[in-house]
């Protein structure tokens, strides 16, 4: 009886580890972000699970239908603190212009604070029917008045956040009608934003392959955005034609619903799902990454075998790794507790590199985390250093 109760109690406590809820904060994130994202978005036919809030839940996007596919690059941070620019497409009317959201981790959140836009034109002949009247987005990095909050640290259950900020995109419009000719306009978007982590617990997606991936733990974070857009050209607003020729209207309104499903050190959620309603229970839309920051679900290469940490204990400051093939890898120390304690890269490694191991890290077990920016995989191995 006495042993039964024992390998309860341990299957418990596994059990509890295993949904343990997680907190976000500046020290999960990499120092930089390489190589390539990968995302999946649902069919409009896809039938979706229950996506209610809920602490200790489980959220399953591997029944869900989905596009195939589709990859687009990371970017490396900036001089000033860590910057990624994440592609986007995005659309004004009939149109659609892509940009990269330029965002920044510091100590006390994860933030956006610009997107820089790519110039694209648009004939408007099809409209006007003049051969030379066009739409033209120019080129511009759109910096917002003050920073949105992405995730505010430390986030876990229950913590609350909220935005507000304006931004602009400019234009030129050519219409021979009503005689603009390259004249410069500008949209302006007033958005307000309040995000609640409202659930934490594991989700699963499909991997690459299709396949269910291993459950992940995340917080379940509920976004509710407010944005109001107005139009000028020429420095006035746009005449009643202009907005009737665009489908839109002066001051227009919009409200978007939103559940991002975040892992630690995240800057793309695993999961973010769209939603008709306030009460968030007509999801319609859901994107979901497989990315290589965490190596939890990217498939690792077989065995911990194909990387070797020696000596092992290490008593000294140096430690020789072993790779499983050769080209660019950046890798990651954690402790324990899983705390990062640093970081580094081999450029054009051998299949033997050397880390040294700053004097300051204390006797322990430690994990080493690979990534492969040539095969999108990972790996982790322990190892112990006594001193």
């Amino acid at each position: 009886m006495k042993r039964f109760l024992l390998i309860l109690a341990m299957a418990l406590l596994v059990q509890e580890h295993l949904r343990a809820q997680i907190v976000l904060n500046q020290a999960g994130y990499p120092a930089s972000v390489i190589g390539t994202d990968s995302l999946r978005v649902t069919t409009p036919s896809s039938a979706f699970p229950d996506f209610t809030a809920a602490a200790n839940g489980i959220w399953d996007l591997d029944v869900v239908t989905d596009s195939v596919p589709y990859h687009f690059a990371f970017y490396v941070p900036g001089i000033t603190g860590y910057q990624f620019a994440d592609s986007n497409t995005y659309y004004f009317g009939l149109f659609k212009y892509s940009g990269k959201v330029q965002s920044n981790i510091i100590t006390a959140d994860y933030n956006a604070y610009s997107k820089i836009i790519d110039r694209i034109g648009y004939s408007l002949t099809f409209l006007t029917m003049a051969p030379l009247d066009s739409f033209i987005i120019l080129p511009q990095n759109s910096i917002y008045s003050s920073p949105l909050t992405r995730i505010a640290f430390p986030a876990t259950y229950n913590s609350v956040w909220s935005s507000a900020y304006s931004s602009g995109l400019a234009f030129q419009l050519s219409f021979s009608m009503y005689g603009y000719d390259h004249t410069p306009g500008i949209i302006r978007t007033y958005t307000t934003t309040k995000d609640t982590v409202v659930g934490w617990g594991l989700m699963r997606v499909k991997d690459a392959g299709g396949s269910p991936s291993a459950y992940q733990h995340v917080l379940q974070v509920q976004s509710i955005t407010y944005k109001t857009d107005s139009f000028f050209l020429g420095g006035v607003p746009f005449p009643a034609p202009i907005l009737t020729m665009f489908s839109v209207t002066q001051g227009k309104k919009d409200t978007v619903y939103e559940q991002y499903y975040y892992r630690i050190g995240e800057v793309t959620p695993l999961a973010q799902v769209a939603f008709r309603d306030a009460a968030f229970s007509i999801p319609y839309k859901a994107t979901t990454h497989f990315q290589r920051l965490i190596p939890d679900y990217i498939a690792p290469i077989e065995q911990k075998n194909n990387c070797r940490i020696y000596p092992n204990p290490a008593s000294g400051n140096t430690v020789w790794v072993e790779l499983p093939s050769k080209g660019f890898w950046h890798y990651a120390l954690f402790d324990i507790a899983g705390n990062k304690v640093m970081e580094g890269q081999f450029e054009n490694s051998q299949l033997k590199e050397e880390v040294r191991l700053p004097v300051t890290i204390p006797q322990g077990t430690y994990t080493m985390k690979l990534y492969s920016s040539n095969t999108e995989v990972a790996i982790s191995t322990q190892f112990n250093i006594c001193r």
